[in-house]
């Protein structure tokens, strides 16, 4: 099936920081301005205050990130819940991130806990496991992939039927797939360096608070270990790769 212009539908699953939003734009934009070459069409909806409404005519979904856990059973997830938690193949493939990722381990029956490692922020590192390296989400990209990444919680199980795609050694679970339909990412492929530094700067405080709690001495260790974050954030194209090999693999089904 080549579509020519898909229609994609992103469910956002809450705001950024205020401040975050008037420099850089807020989660769906990130999605928009990441994915403006590959011709897609984007509707958007805000779950907690729109809800899901009607999938029909939608070639492709997007679940995005968010401040809230899983953790939180708020009412709007529960229609969100029970779409991602869906064992069929029918209705449009979906992508879903971060949050999205988390939500959809734990409506499949995974375990989703805050990360005893504590936080993951900034430029980072995973490795593509053997079912990653074939599968098309990552076609045409190295074993280690280059990433930008915000997230306190992790998937600490995955069900028995879902396929690990990626990890390291922060979060096991950066990336699984169930059957054709869904695919889900711990990082966040939508995201460039500029918005991350500012995430980091925006939350130096409780990522020093983090540091302490994970073994840092004293302040200076702390502040320092921000620093180092900040200092290794770097540009990298393997996020809209991904996207694009949403698009042109799942969405218009062409042939990796």
């Amino acid at each position: 099936m080549n579509i020519a212009a898909p229609r994609i539908l992103i469910l956002r699953t809450g705001h950024t920081d205020p401040t975050i939003r008037a420099r850089h734009g807020d989660d769906d934009e990130w999605f928009t301005a990441a994915m403006e070459d590959l011709g897609c069409r984007f509707t958007l909806r805000h779950v907690p205050l729109d809800g899901m409404g009607s999938l029909a005519g939608f070639d492709g979904v997007l679940v995005t990130g968010t401040a809230a856990a899983v953790r939180d059973r708020a009412g709007w997830m529960r229609p969100l819940t029970a779409f991602l938690g869906e064992r069929t193949e029918g209705g449009p493939p979906v992508l879903a991130v971060c949050f999205g990722a988390q939500l959809a381990a734990d409506a499949l029956g995974g375990t989703v806990e805050r990360n005893p490692r504590g936080w993951e922020i900034g430029t980072v590192e995973v490795k593509l496991t053997a079912d990653g390296l074939e599968d098309p989400i990552f076609h045409g990209l190295p074993e280690r992939l280059s990433v930008q990444a915000t997230h306190e919680d992790h998937v600490a199980e995955l069900p028995a039927d879902v396929i690990r795609l990626a990890g390291n050694s922060t979060a096991a679970v950066q990336a699984f797939a169930w059957g054709r339909r869904l695919r889900a990412l711990q990082f966040h492929p939508e995201v460039d360096a500029a918005t991350i530094s500012s995430l980091v700067r925006l939350r130096r405080a409780v990522l020093e608070a983090d540091a302490r709690r994970q073994g840092a001495l004293d302040a200076v260790t702390a502040r320092a270990a921000v620093s180092a974050i900040l200092t290794g954030i770097r540009a990298s194209g393997h996020g809209r790769a991904i996207l694009a090999n949403w698009v042109n693999f799942f969405v218009r089904r062409t042939q990796a």
